[in-house]
């Protein structure tokens, strides 16, 4: 039975989510490339079953071409990927369909994924490893392949050295003990490691500059 398309709204401003409604009810979640691509406006009359197939078939498409146009910019984890391509409005079967497939072929790999982010946030930013266990976390890493990837860039045995570095690069004229251990913190080191690596910096500098405060 033919219906009509009484409205395609956004959901708010900026976004690419769109709403098709059938007779005036709510009736499809979709992103608003599908929209154009199918050239499908308000007062079209359609049919019902034709048209969700018709959704269907664009939104794989655009999908994956979403998809890959997020890895564009740089590498993402699975979670992260998804989250992205879902807030553009396209359904969750479809998106959990096309990831598979780019997890499948390699385009997507969390272990790789993980490699990368904990070296650059080891050896690149100096974080210490609770700080990356919270960063892996949030990016969406199984604890799993968060170990893996620790294991390789934040070796127990090397800690102490990254805390001095991370020290050393933290450390500004006329500092105190306290200020520098609470930025050392804030990267993820403990407490304790945290004053003792600031004690020992700034001692080491006093000695080359009157200005620094080792109290």
């Amino acid at each position: 039975m033919p219906v009509t398309i009484t409205e395609i709204a956004t959901v708010r401003t900026g976004s690419r989510v769109r709403v098709i409604s059938l007779d005036g009810e709510p009736w499809h979640t979709t992103a608003a490339p599908v929209i154009r691509e199918l050239g499908i406006a308000e007062d079209d009359i359609v049919e019902a079953p034709a048209l969700a197939a018709d959704l269907e078939a664009a939104e794989r498409v655009a999908a994956r071409e979403r998809a890959l146009a997020v890895l564009g910019y740089r590498e993402r984890s699975v979670a992260e990927l998804r989250r992205k391509v879902l807030d553009d409005g396209y359904p969750s079967g479809i998106v959990d369909d096309v990831i598979a497939d780019l997890v499948r072929v390699g385009i997507v790999d969390d272990a790789r994924f993980a490699e990368a982010f904990v070296r650059s946030l080891s050896v690149g930013k100096k974080l210490g490893r609770r700080r990356i266990e919270r960063e892996l976390e949030l990016k969406g890493i199984s604890p799993e392949v968060a170990a893996a990837s620790l294991l390789e860039y934040c070796d127990p045995e090397d800690a102490p050295q990254r805390l001095l570095e991370a020290a050393q690069r933290l450390v500004r004229k006329g500092d105190r003990v306290d200020l520098l251990a609470s930025r050392l913190v804030r990267k993820g080191y403990g407490a304790g490691e945290a004053f003792a690596a600031a004690r020992e910096t700034l001692a080491a500098m006093a000695s080359d500059d009157d200005g620094f405060d080792v109290t």
